[in-house]
């Protein structure tokens, strides 16, 4: 039995991860470490508080 690792996360539903308190040179790391291939990434403000949201490709 083998096991196997991905460097990049995979998600099958949209995700949303609190940069509130992020500071705003970290957010493009932030982008850069929730990115799965093909998918959307981008920051939604809601309610005062921002959200970096990766939506999965089809």
């Amino acid at each position: 039995m083998s096991a196997t690792s991905h460097e990049q996360p995979r998600y099958a539903t949209p995700t949303r991860v609190d940069v509130t308190e992020c500071r705003t040179d970290r957010i493009a790391d932030r982008v850069r470490l929730n990115r799965v291939q093909g998918s959307e990434v981008h920051l939604e403000h809601r309610g005062g508080r921002t959200f970096l949201v990766t939506t999965p490709a089809e």
